[in-house]
């Protein structure tokens, strides 16, 4: 897998570059087939208020994962382009593995069927 990481009008601290890394190879844990990560990330204001903003695009067989991420420090904006990042992948194998399919399917029928009770 090939990682770039890329800051827009920013540069990108070592120890940030680390971190991203770091939530890469979790990436990889949970899908094998990663080709390519690209991250960029971007600091800017916006109403008097300080944010951070990651995007990242993994090339995988089939159509791209695209995700973008804002939060008030780097840190936390690469945190939710993570979790963002593993939603997507996790329907990505669903999609793909009939047997993930359809136990997604059955957990998303249970969720329904609670919340029609608890009304």
């Amino acid at each position: 897998m090939k990682l770039n990481i890329t800051g827009h009008e920013t540069i990108v601290a070592p120890e940030l570059k680390k971190y991203i890394e770091t939530k890469s190879n979790k990436l990889c844990k949970h899908y094998k087939k990663i080709v390519q990560i690209d991250v960029i990330i971007e600091t800017g204001k916006k109403t008097d208020k300080k944010t951070a903003i990651a995007k990242a695009t993994v090339q995988v067989p089939g159509p791209d994962i695209i995700a973008s991420a804002e939060a008030k420090t780097t840190f936390a904006a690469v945190d939710e382009l993570e979790r963002k990042l593993i939603r997507q992948i996790e329907k990505l194998k669903a999609a793909h593995d009939p047997k993930i399919s359809s136990i997604t399917k059955g957990k998303n029928m249970l969720k329904k069927i609670l919340r029609i009770e608890s009304r």
